[in-house]
């Protein structure tokens, strides 16, 4: 490292660019992160219908551990969490 020129940050990655060549899966990234909003409003749109499906308290439930609340939080038995859990993979598996 003692040898070594120091150009800056813009000379360091230009020195790295030109090494590596060019990146050929680069426009796949960039409509990826062009489509995301999009393919976040879609996955929202498809559990809010599949939440609709639910009853009311199964509703209730699943969005509390969609939220990423714990039995703990939620004031349940751990089992009593397990089997609504359960209960609800069910339902929605079937739709």
């Amino acid at each position: 490292m003692k040898d070594r020129m120091t150009l800056g940050r813009a000379g360091d990655v230009r020195d790295f660019t030109a090494d590596i060549g060019a990146d050929p899966y680069a426009t796949e990234r960039i409509f990826a992160a062009l489509d995301y909003e999009r393919d976040r409003r879609r996955d929202k749109n498809r559990v809010d219908a599949a939440l609709r499906r639910l009853g009311k308290k199964d509703r209730a439930f699943a969005r509390a551990v969609l939220r990423g609340e714990s039995w703990r939080e939620m004031g349940l038995a751990k089992s009593t969490f397990s089997d609504r859990m359960k209960k609800v993979e069910k339902l929605l598996s079937r739709l």
